[in-house]
């Protein structure tokens, strides 16, 4: 999906480079599928594509997992107010980048909360995105002592977070 996204966003669109990524998101699938066909278990295949929807949110509603998810995300949403409207008024490569990892944390997201396997670590592929976004909120700030203060906020979050949570 991102992949394909940032085809979208940086090339001109051919059918060449709209075939290519699905290609490559197939083929492994085909030879799966051929795999399992073989040796007479396509139930397993078929397995892959079952979705099922189910919420179990529990694991992220202890302490430490909450306070540090809901820190990064709301540091987060805040960045993404300030830089969004200087990032998206100019037209150049930035935008596109811009637009790319807004589109990166949505898909983690996504797949943060639709795993069906709540371990924390899906929360992992939040801090990639989250942190970009969030150096470019720094960016956008523009007296140094604020920007050390929140550095700061963090260093000690992460230390108290560590030790006592």
């Amino acid at each position: 999906m991102v992949t394909l996204t940032a085809i979208l966003l940086y090339q001109k669109l051919t059918i060449q480079n709209l075939i290519a990524p699905i290609i490559g998101y197939i083929t492994p699938l085909i030879i799966y599928f051929t795999y399992l066909f073989w040796v007479d278990t396509t139930n397993n295949f078929i397995k892959l594509f079952t979705v099922d929807f189910i919420f179990d949110l529990s694991t992220y509603t202890k302490n430490s997992t909450t306070w540090s998810t809901l820190v990064l995300l709301l540091f987060t949403l805040i960045a993404l107010i300030l830089k969004s409207p200087k990032a998206m008024s100019v037209n150049n490569s930035f935008k596109k980048s811009w637009q790319l990892l807004i589109i990166n944390l949505l898909v983690s997201l996504f797949f943060a909360i639709l795993t069906n396997t709540n371990q924390g670590y899906e929360t992992l592929f939040l801090y990639v995105p989250a942190s970009i976004i969030i150096a470019n909120g720094f960016e956008v700030l523009q007296k140094r002592m604020v920007k050390n203060i929140l550095i700061f906020i963090f260093m000690m979050g992460t230390i108290i977070g560590f030790c006592y949570l």
